[in-house]
């Protein structure tokens, strides 16, 4: 009976260990909310980006070993970190201030905001600051914009407009996410670029969620 109890006592444990720990995250979040959705949305940037450019190269048949970025992980955690975290915390508390749950139509007015101003402005940052991280110059950051901003930002509207109702209004403030600016993740706008930075980005956004459309560029 003693072996079979202890078992019954072990698994009764790891059943519990989830638990245990979404409700340590929950406390980091309270405690920390800033610092935790930081770290959070740069491990799973980090790990969308690197999960994408194994997804690309299964589908071009290729030896992954061979032609993975090793420093695009890193790059998508600085960004998460330092910017989709951060950001993503404190929009939504201007949100929250700005415009109140009482006021009329108060859903519909932070759509608005978030779609026609923090989405262009947050898929701008994006565009600056990977052009940055990349190491490369004005003219390159130029034609980027030129050739991905508007299709991304169409995108974005198009597909995560409703998700974003949603995030906005109806998920709690200390868990609410930033949506990323264009989100091809899944492959939604052409392009391998899109699609490595997309569901890297889409992690990111995932890390706010559980408390990033990437740009599509050809």
């Amino acid at each position: 009976m003693a072996p079979a109890a202890s078992k019954l006592r072990a698994e009764a444990g790891l059943q519990a260990l989830p638990r245990r720990a979404l409700a340590q995250y929950l406390r980091l979040l309270q405690l920390y909310p800033v610092l935790t959705k930081a770290a959070t949305s740069a491990m799973l940037s980090a790990l969308g980006n690197f999960l994408a450019q194994i997804f690309e190269q299964q589908q071009k048949k290729e030896n992954c070993s061979q032609k993975l970025d090793v420093i695009g992980p890193l790059r998508y955690a600085i960004y998460g970190f330092f910017f989709t975290g951060p950001l993503s915390h404190h929009f939504y508390l201007f949100l929250e201030h700005w415009i109140p749950p009482e006021v009329p139509l108060a859903g519909v007015k932070r759509l608005l905001l978030d779609r026609l101003l923090f989405a262009p402005a947050f898929l701008l940052v994006f565009f600056l600051v990977m052009n940055f991280l990349e190491g490369r110059d004005a003219a390159a950051f130029a034609a980027k914009m030129r050739r991905g901003f508007w299709p991304a930002l169409q995108m974005n509207w198009r597909v995560w407009t409703p998700v974003q109702f949603i995030n906005i209004n109806y998920v709690p403030l200390q868990s609410g996410f930033l949506e990323p600016p264009c989100r091809p993740h899944s492959g939604f706008l052409p392009g391998r670029s899109c699609r490595l930075e997309s569901l890297s980005f889409g992690f990111g956004a995932l890390s706010q969620v559980v408390p990033t459309l990437c740009p599509c560029i050809p």
